[in-house]
């Protein structure tokens, strides 16, 4: 792979990263601002807001470290499918593509002899 293709991926996985983030904090602010539903009151309701939270909190700190965000932030999002008892797994693809492109982003540069510049 060239330079470009590497900071191409590396970028990507940035972009992905806040339009996911972007997208989960619009949702917040638009449940906090005017609920449509009261608060949560199972276990499973609470568990699926933290799991949730902390997988955007993942993608984020990908930022500085690719590998550990990366993975926390997989991880989180395959936990979250069954505590939640998520059907929607277009969803949650959708939210799992920063993690997967940091993770390869990682590896590529780990995997190459030479380092990448960016």
């Amino acid at each position: 792979m060239r330079r470009f293709e590497y900071a191409l991926i590396h970028w990507t996985a940035r972009c992905a990263a806040l339009l996911v983030a972007g997208a989960f904090f619009v949702l917040l602010a638009g449940e906090l601002i005017n609920p449509h539903s009261g608060p949560p009151t199972e276990f499973r309701d609470w568990a699926g807001i933290v799991l949730l939270t902390a997988a955007i909190v993942g993608m984020l700190a990908a930022w500085k470290w690719e590998l550990a965000g990366a993975l926390f932030s997989l991880l989180t999002l395959a936990a979250f499918v069954p505590v939640v008892g998520m059907r929607r797994y277009d969803i949650v693809g959708f939210a799992a593509i920063p993690g997967l492109l940091y993770l390869f982003d990682w590896l590529l540069r780990h995997k190459r002899q030479e380092p990448v510049l960016r």
